[in-house]
């Protein structure tokens, strides 16, 4: 008789793998130096706001579990 696994392995990329991913593909895509940066600096912003909106849910379930 045959046991079959299964495995189901995940890959998750934090925010730093996605600017990089971000980056390279800005950079092969034939863009200016500047258009890089402002791209790059909104991206920035993003990942800033995604942490506020993190930090604040942990503070609402902080609050909940009291």
């Amino acid at each position: 008789m045959q046991q079959y696994v299964y495995r189901s392995d995940r890959v998750t990329l934090g925010c730093g793998s996605l600017i990089l991913i971000a980056l390279i593909v800005l950079f092969f895509s034939g863009r200016g130096v500047r258009e890089l940066e402002t791209e790059v600096k909104e991206l920035r912003k993003s990942v800033v706001e995604l942490r506020d909106s993190v930090d604040d849910l942990k503070r609402e379930v902080r609050k909940l579990q009291r």
